[in-house]
């Protein structure tokens, strides 16, 4: 009962207007960058509490995220939402169109756990932003953070305007019986279409962030020791527990030897040696960390570097397995962990074949090699949602970049101008001219006109030739 009673004051509060002046919604977002900024150091520790993830991580990858990219909002909005002139034929240039974005109603953001704060307040940022109503809701698989957002909501925010809602699968449920504007979705491939089924039973528009298996290519024109390092780090980075990182790497067989040996240096580098959990993070939950032990203990691979799991604390220590088969368990999932299986390739052309085997409509694409030509060349032949040279996850990095998959790794997208066009509608306008000699160019259309002249005059004066070639 309590979610119909938020549903009908925040679709109340949004017919009243109150959250379409532009002023207005730069003041909610600059109170949302306080409520990051006042309380980063609880955010820190939620977190932690949640995931485990180092304090480093959390400032960067979460806290600062989320309060660069309302700063970002905030230096560019006025000209985001400026109405859009349409070139168009010209004997409709004096017709005036322009495309206006209109604010979509209420949204309604289901958040999820692995970046409990970056993941849930991005896109709520362009929700504000567009001129909506929204409703929050955190992963219940995060609940110190989730408690946080709650309890920091009414205190920052406009209340009849925005709530964070928590709870398990049921809220989710009872929020997805109501009809919203448009629904974004975090999580799982499973989750997601339920979610995309409960949204087509009100025809609501939806975005659909989900995971996927990502490839990192080491081409033998690679700068391959800073290869192993940024890979290394990208897949030990929140336990693994990111939706970017590299699932696969894979390897030009000339430098194969040099990128394992790198490897190893930079686990003792990285980790004195060996690796402990206030370094890495823990996986989620119980449920989580089974499903990885079981990938782990049914690869046929070798473990060439780290290994140990720990089922009371959760923690998995950064693992790297070579010789692995294409069938193996590790390839066939979303490993979702700090371990990395890394396998041979004969050339770029064959690494290409296997990533294309193994990671099949990935998030993210990983090419590190120093010929651009060969790195855009591969990028633009395999499908992926978004694409890094040189980096892993590097392209998630800047304001303005548009997050978002492709295919079964999820649909739309959001983050800067992206999350305005996805969180608004875009709305068609023309404004037709009224003086008397525009409307004798209009006569045609009227049932009175002679039909056979009618017919000459469009065909002589109406019909746009074909560009030259």
């Amino acid at each position: 009962m309590e979610i119909d009673s938020i549903v009908a004051e925040l679709r109340q509060t949004f017919d009243s207007g109150k959250t379409r002046p532009i002023a207005w919604r730069k003041e909610q977002l600059r109170n949302l960058y306080n409520l990051i900024i006042d309380n980063r150091d609880r955010f820190t520790e939620a977190i932690f509490k949640d995931v485990g993830k180092p304090a480093v991580q959390v400032e960067v990858l979460e806290t600062l995220c989320v309060a660069n990219e309302i700063v970002h909002f905030l230096q560019n909005l006025d000209d985001w939402l400026k109405d859009e002139v349409v070139q168009t034929m010209p004997p409709f240039e004096n017709w005036s169109p322009i495309i206006r974005k209109q604010p979509k109603g209420l949204v309604l953001v289901l958040g999820t756990w692995n970046y409990p704060l970056t993941l849930t307040l991005l896109p709520f940022i362009g929700v504000i932003a567009a001129g909506n109503t929204g409703i929050l809701r955190p992963s219940e698989f995060a609940p110190a953070t989730a408690d946080l957002l709650v309890e920091l909501f009414p205190k920052y925010l406009d209340a009849s305007s925005y709530r964070c809602v928590i709870g398990g699968r049921e809220a989710a449920e009872a929020l997805l019986k109501h009809r919203f504007g448009h629904i974004l979705f975090t999580g799982g491939l499973k989750v997601g279409k339920e979610v995309m089924k409960a949204a087509a039973n009100n025809i609501t528009p939806i975005t659909l962030e989900l995971g996927g298996r990502n490839a990192a290519i080491v081409s033998d024109k690679a700068n391959v020791r800073l290869a192993a390092k940024r890979i290394l780090w990208g897949k030990a980075a929140a336990a693994g527990q990111t939706c970017f990182a590299p699932n696969v790497a894979i390897v030009h067989e000339a430098v194969y030897d040099e990128f394992v040996g790198a490897l190893k240096d930079y686990y003792t580098e990285f980790y004195k040696g060996k690796a402990e959990l206030p370094s890495v993070g823990h996986i989620v939950n119980a449920a989580q960390f089974s499903r990885v032990q079981s990938l782990f203990s049914s690869t046929k691979g070798k473990v060439i570097l780290g290994g140990e799991l720990n089922s009371t604390t959760r923690f998995i220590e950064p693992t790297i397995i070579t010789d692995v088969n294409l069938d193996d368990a590790l390839l066939q999932a979303e490993v979702f962990g700090p371990i990395l299986p890394v396998i041979k390739a004969k050339d770029i052309e064959h690494a290409q074949t296997l990533a294309r085997e193994i990671t099949p409509e990935a998030l993210g694409l990983y090419v590190f090699s120093e010929d651009l030509d060969e790195a855009n060349k591969v990028i633009n032949a395999l499908p992926n949602g978004s694409a890094s040279i040189n980096d892993v996850m590097g392209q998630i990095a800047p304001t303005s970049m548009p997050f978002g998959g492709f295919g079964s790794s999820g649909f739309g997208a959001y983050r800067g101008k992206a999350s305005i066009d996805t969180f608004s509608h875009k709305q068609s306008i023309v404004t037709v001219p009224t003086v008397p000699e525009f409307e004798n160019m209009l006569e045609w259309r009227y049932p009175y006109a002679d039909q056979e002249k009618t017919v000459e005059f469009i065909r002589a004066n109406m019909l746009a030739p074909l560009p030259p070639q």
